[in-house]
């Protein structure tokens, strides 16, 4: 983060930029890359456009920018497979004009070839979760000390095979190292890796936004969150009267876990602003998002069962609006037939009536005509 901040402050004055941590579904599956939602309300069109990428050396990448869902669609692809880009990247886009960004990539990994033995930052699902730990009263020593097993916390050492195991020592409110690994560098880092967990609380304990307090395996990600989505998290978690995050997989990173936080916080907000001609397609993508969430242990089941009951509600409603829409219609074509039949009907009664009102001139003329006749007869000479 160091290199991304050095790197963004050193980019052209006036031009404003933003970074992305790639994860799983920028570079592995799927294939999109949402940018920050804020950053693209103020500086990205409001409409579907294409957006060319500009990678260090000068090459470019067509892309398709998705207003709606503020993302990189069609082309991202092949830009993100060019560059070999690996979970962890970062990536910073500086905007150089209304519809190009120059891009720069700040690698997780020194070398450009990923240690296999890590499968490109994989996850491993088969993990034990992390859960926080309650503080421990000091009238209450005598309780049992609680073991932690806890992953390495740097992944990059190659002397680090198996899990150190942690005692919380509640007497002194201290963590001691028992790892069998006895190295007094691996102890210390390991150490103040995870001295934090003895202040993580519980979150009945939370009575406010100012308490409330991200951690992810010992390491507070309060910074890696802007203020928006810190206050629409905490709005989430205090739905659910838990942290969401609570039982995350214990090799998640803390980027990795902000960035879930971050999406989940923006699919939230984005269901509240669903209405009935909201595309099912949506549904099925925040849907599929939240359920990798949920594979890694965020607590969002929340949220897909209140997607599902939207998405079949929303599908329930637009088939009864198109089967009332399709009887309306049945029902004016039929009308105007009916209109159409009954004026053919006027049409005829209206020559019935000329030609009657022709034959009753005539009886009138005959009537004249009769009368004068009758009327020579009465006067003719005796």
């Amino acid at each position: 983060m160091e290199r991304v901040e050095e790197l963004q402050a050193n980019l052209a004055a006036g031009f404003p930029s933003c970074m992305k941590t790639m994860v799983r579904s920028n570079v592995r599956h799927g294939f999109w890359l949402h940018l920050p939602m804020p950053f693209c309300k103020l500086h990205m069109p409001k409409h579907d456009a294409t957006v060319i990428l500009e990678d260090e050396s000068g090459e470019e990448y067509k892309t398709t920018y998705i207003a709606e869902r503020t993302a990189l669609s069609a082309g991202w692809k092949a830009f993100s497979a060019g560059h070999k880009l690996v979970e962890g990247d970062v990536l910073v886009f500086h905007l150089v004009s209304s519809s190009k960004f120059k891009v720069y990539i700040v690698r997780a990994f020194k070398s450009n070839k990923v240690d296999g033995r890590f499968g490109s930052l994989d996850v491993n699902v088969d993990a034990k979760p992390i859960r926080s730990v309650r503080m421990k009263r000091r009238k209450r020593t005598s309780k049992r000390a609680k073991c932690l097993e806890l992953l390495p916390l740097n992944h990059a050492q190659d002397n680090v095979e198996n899990n150190s195991l942690m005692v919380l020592d509640t007497k002194n409110e201290r963590l001691v190292d028992q790892s069998d690994n006895d190295s007094k560098d691996l102890s210390a880092g390991l150490f103040d890796g995870i001295r934090s967990l003895a202040s993580i609380i519980d979150f009945n304990e939370v009575k406010s936004i100012d308490s409330f307090v991200i951690t992810v395996n010992g390491s507070g990600i309060d910074s890696e969150l802007s203020e928006y989505h810190k206050i629409k998290y905490y709005e989430l978690c205090c739905s659910q009267n838990s942290f969401l995050h609570d039982h995350l997989l214990k090799s998640i990173s803390s980027k990795l876990a902000a960035e879930i936080i971050t999406q989940t916080v923006n699919i939230a907000e984005a269901v509240k602003g669903c209405k009935l001609s909201t595309f099912q397609a949506d549904y099925s993508l925040w849907d599929k998002t939240l359920k990798g969430f949920e594979l890694l242990g965020m607590n969002v089941g929340f949220l897909r069962a209140r997607l599902n009951r939207l998405k079949t509600l929303a599908l329930e409603l637009q088939e009864a609006v198109e089967s009332e829409r399709h009887r309306v219609s049945l029902e004016q074509d039929h009308m105007k037939e009916e209109k159409k039949s009954l004026e053919m009907k006027l049409v005829k009664l209206k020559e019935a009536m000329h030609r009657l009102d022709a034959e009753i001139e005539n009886l009138k003329a005959n009537a004249e005509r009769h009368e004068f006749i009758f009327q020579e007869e009465v006067n003719a000479a005796w």
